[in-house]
């Protein structure tokens, strides 16, 4: 069953958010949490959002009726700690793709701020966070040691600077 949302980012008038003539329209609170989510997720270092950082949002969000709700049966602060324990556990992230790459978690900062310079226009790539190391893969199969590769070399040439290619 659609709802006849489309959703463009932001929240309130004018941000893009709209509805099509027989669905509703998102309230300004929705647009808080789920904008709260996005922030959630960079503060946790996660290259992605989930719906664990919708939960924490709206877990976060107390005045929300579903959150009010919620808190009639549970405590509420005690399912925020369990849920970031949770995440910060080492089974969180799961397995990697099979072409990933690790690194230390050093390197992350580095790599991230070249690798956009050595993947193809138009092609996805992402990386996620397991403790003390990191993974990066590239969306296109056999790219991702390629473009590893041409980041740390650039790195080694000090390609962190704009232009010093």
């Amino acid at each position: 069953m659609s709802l006849g949302l489309r959703l463009f980012g932001g929240g309130e008038k004018g941000s893009g958010l709209t509805s099509d003539d027989t669905g509703p329209s998102p309230t300004p609170r929705y647009s808080r949490v789920v904008d709260a989510s996005a922030g959630v997720a960079r503060e946790m270092g996660h290259s992605y959002v989930g719906v664990e950082h919708l939960f924490l949002a709206m877990i976060r969000e107390r005045s929300a009726v579903p959150t009010q709700v919620l808190a009639r049966s549970v405590d509420l602060d005690r399912v925020e700690a369990n849920l970031l324990e949770v995440l910060a556990s080492p089974g969180y992230h799961g397995a990697p793709p099979a072409d990933a790459v690790w690194f230390p978690l050093s390197e992350l900062s580095e790599l991230v701020g070249v690798l956009p310079r050595c993947v193809p226009p138009g092609v996805e790539y992402g990386f996620n966070v397991a403790g003390d190391r990191a993974w990066i893969v590239v969306h296109e199969p056999g790219d991702t040691a390629a473009a590893v590769t041409a980041a740390r070399a650039l790195i080694e040439r000090g390609g962190l600077q704009m232009g010093n290619e």
